[in-house]
């Protein structure tokens, strides 16, 4: 391509490409300048790094909105008053983010200016009608000036856009309406999530029945999907209450307890047809304590029916014992008998047997008759009346006469048909 010169022999012309050369010098300065200044206050966490972008900066919102969120996070007083008026000279600068406004809003209310909150909060929800946080946000700030109603109205929405609010919500209108379930219900829906919710905060207020009632009546086929959290923290709430019978009931549904009992009173696996895992999470099915002596699991080639007993094997002259248990949730104050089915050829001095106790205290309910040597499969049953104060039991495999850490057992025995009767 041909290289053209030009001759500039008028002056006045040198001057006009001289002036286009210095406007697009300093343009082209002022450019980098603002994408400096823009860059370095999104990027940088020091408010001193944002209040020298917002002087390089003027004009750009985002400069002003990052030292304000900055500013804000020291809580001294003179940063708040700081953050206060940068908040509002971003929003003068960009007055369509609803951003802005929000947080705008939340600075008014921190400042004690709750008229001028709602107004920068309602200005939000104008931009962003369908945002849960904005909703949210002038939801709480109409319920701390007393606008009850409409508040709830906000954070309704709220809740119902975005699930996260819904323990948040629950606790606040439990806070504010006095645990009036009914009034609960009525301000942040009665949607199941929002129950659940309600289950969970009753449970924290002692006021377990009510709890469970309202587990109850939840969708089933929600427990084991979107409330199986929820159902977790009952199950674990409820057990540390003592309340092993709602525990077990909720345990079932959500699917923590795998090959469990059906209902109230049930021994879970009792013929080992199932699986037994030393690694159990529920304390409704069968727990096998840690070690390797004596060995534990499943038997084929002894039992009393099915395919399987559970093999307890101390080998040649063993030392030591391995817990097993099972927690049964059982009727308060009904008469019980423990039956199962053992066979044995240990050789020892100590006296084997299985404990009945009460889960929550341990404190001994009833024993069975110590286990002799059986060649063939023998009954052992044990009677027994539940304190009216008890709705949860465990069975234990005990060893009493000799210490288990020093007192030498050798052989087998296996045991097989576990089950609870009521009497």
């Amino acid at each position: 391509m041909p290289i053209k010169i030009y001759q500039l022999d008028s002056r006045a012309v040198r001057v006009v490409f001289i002036a286009v050369g210095l406007t697009a010098a300093l343009s082209a300065f002022f450019v980098a300048k603002w994408g400096f200044a823009h860059t370095a206050a999104t990027q940088s966490d020091l408010v001193q790094v944002a209040a020298l972008a917002a002087d390089l900066a003027p004009d750009d919102p985002q400069t002003h909105y990052a030292l304000a969120a900055l500013s804000e996070k020291t809580f001294s007083a003179e940063d708040q008053a700081k953050a206060l008026k940068e908040f509002e000279l971003a929003v003068s600068l960009s007055p369509n983010n609803y951003l802005f406004w929000l947080d705008l809003g939340r600075a008014r209310e921190r400042s004690g200016d709750r008229t001028g909150a709602e107004l920068a909060l309602r200005k939000a929800l104008e931009l962003a009608p369908n945002y849960s946080r904005v909703q949210w946000a002038l939801g709480n700030t109409l319920l701390r000036q007393g606008k009850s109603d409409e508040a709830f109205d906000e954070i309704r929405k709220a809740v119902a856009g975005d699930i996260a609010y819904t323990n948040a919500a629950t606790t606040t209108a439990w806070q504010i309406l006095d645990g009036d379930i009914v009034a609960v219900r009525k301000a942040i829906g009665d949607s199941p999530r929002s129950n659940g919710a309600l289950a969970i905060l009753l449970t924290g207020q002692k006021r377990l029945d009510e709890a469970f009632a309202i587990w109850e009546r939840l969708p089933a086929e929600e427990k084991t999907t979107t409330l199986k959290e929820t159902g977790q923290t009952l199950y674990r709430q409820f057990i540390e209450a003592g309340k092993y019978r709602f525990a077990s009931s909720v345990g079932r549904q959500i699917g923590i307890i795998e090959n469990g009992g059906e209902s109230i009173g049930d021994v879970a696996n009792g013929g080992f047809e199932a699986a037994v895992s030393e690694q159990n999470s529920s304390i409704f099915t069968w727990q096998i304590g840690d070690g390797s002596n004596p060995r534990i699991g499943p038997a084929d080639g002894q039992k009393h029916s099915g395919n399987y007993s559970l093999l307890i094997s101390f080998g040649q002259a063993g030392k030591g014992i391995r817990q097993v248990s099972q927690t049964v949730a059982v009727e308060p104050g009904r008469n019980y008998a423990l039956e199962f089915f053992y066979r044995s050829d240990l050789k020892t001095q100590s006296k084997l047997k299985w404990q009945i106790v009460t889960a929550a205290t341990g404190k001994a309910i009833a024993d069975t008759s110590t286990l002799a040597v059986a060649a063939d499969w023998t009954r052992v049953g044990a009677g027994f009346a539940v304190p009216a104060d008890v709705d949860g039991l465990t069975i234990r495999f005990a060893v009493d006469g000799c210490d288990p850490a020093t007192c030498s057992i050798s052989g087998n025995i296996w045991f097989d048909d576990f089950s609870l009767k009521v009497q």
